[in-house]
């Protein structure tokens, strides 16, 4: 054989299906043709280059699902510090509970609206927030009667044990 005739033989290889050509027929063919070791570097370039393309694909899908966890986390901690101030600002008592609630009402509703919540939440579960200072609801009556002189006399004349103080008071009774 000549030496020309050995650069196109095919040399097995393991990884890779033997290439087999064809003389050249003329001489635009054989421009075309590639030395058989070239040819094999090229398969095994392309092949490696698949192989870093799947694994560039597999990294890229793992920073995307990284990128749109870390959203939602910046998502949800700007409607924590929003709950918060709100209800700093309506005078929650126990912030906590109040905040568990509001994320509840803000998660179940289709287009979030945390100061919606926190008025509903606030016209629902009245005890988990102060009153402004002006307001008195309680079971006392607002305005209280001074007790009545008899009544003050009779508690002075039984602490002390005077008998003026007891005279006062039998005087204060019989009128």
């Amino acid at each position: 054989m000549t030496e020309t005739a050995t650069t196109f033989e095919t040399a097995p290889e393991p990884d890779v299906a033997p290439d087999v050509t064809t003389p050249p027929s003329g001489p635009a063919e054989a421009d075309k043709l590639v030395p058989v070791s070239e040819a094999i570097r090229y398969r095994k370039r392309a092949q490696t280059a698949e192989q870093q393309l799947g694994e560039l694909r597999d990294r890229f899908t793992r920073l995307q699902s990284q990128l749109d966890d870390s959203r939602q986390t910046i998502t949800s901690l700007e409607r924590r510090q929003k709950i918060d101030a709100l209800l700093t600002d309506s005078n929650a008592i126990d912030l906590e509970a109040a905040r568990l609630l509001t994320e509840i009402s803000v998660s179940q509703m289709d287009e979030p609206d945390v100061a919606s919540a926190v008025n509903e939440l606030r016209r629902q579960k009245p005890y988990l927030f102060r009153r402004p200072r002006g307001t008195i609801d309680s079971a006392m009556a607002p305005h209280v009667d001074p007790p009545a002189p008899e009544r003050l006399a009779a508690e002075r004349a039984a602490v002390t044990g005077d008998r003026r103080d007891l005279l006062d008071y039998l005087r204060l009774r019989r009128r």
